[in-house]
């Protein structure tokens, strides 16, 4: 878990200058306590968590996880690639495999949201089919997009 606690905190830190830095930082320091960490691992053994990680040789280049919502859809909470390793496949492979993992727990939608300024996040999500489905801000204030795809 540590492996993917700090490829999470690499990626975190390589959006500094592309979203806030209070942002950045705030989740920076959510993500380095005992209790983030603590959560995590306890969240590992939920049955309706998905918890991924894409790996060259021994190195986390990629993580992703979401959750099954109490309605049946999928919830993809967080999807990333550290910054040598973007633009390799590797978040594509990542949602793919989330897609599946939903699927075979028995979702028929997966929602996720994302800043607009992560524009090749958006590009993923659209290309994949994802469509936009409004705005919503986070408990930060930041706007964000909100995609969703049917996966029946």
């Amino acid at each position: 878990m540590q492996s993917y606690l700090g490829c999470y905190l690499e990626i975190w830190k390589s959006l500094k200058g592309i979203l806030p830095n209070v942002y950045v930082d705030t989740q920076l320091k959510q993500a380095s306590s005992e209790e983030f960490l603590e959560k995590l691992m306890k969240n590992v053994s939920d049955p309706l968590n998905i918890f991924l990680s894409a790996f060259i040789e021994a190195e986390t280049v990629g993580i992703a996880w979401g959750r099954i919502q109490d309605d049946g859809s999928s919830w993809l909470v967080f999807l990333g690639v550290t910054p040598v390793h973007r633009q390799e496949g590797i978040g594509s492979a990542l949602l793919t495999r989330f897609i599946e993992e939903s699927r075979k727990k028995g979702a028929t939608k997966i929602s996720l949201n994302t800043d607009p300024r992560l524009t090749p996040a958006s590009n993923l999500y659209e290309t994949r089919g994802f469509i936009e489905e409004g705005k919503t801000r986070n408990q930060h204030g930041l706007e964000l997009i909100i995609y969703s795809i049917e996966i029946t």
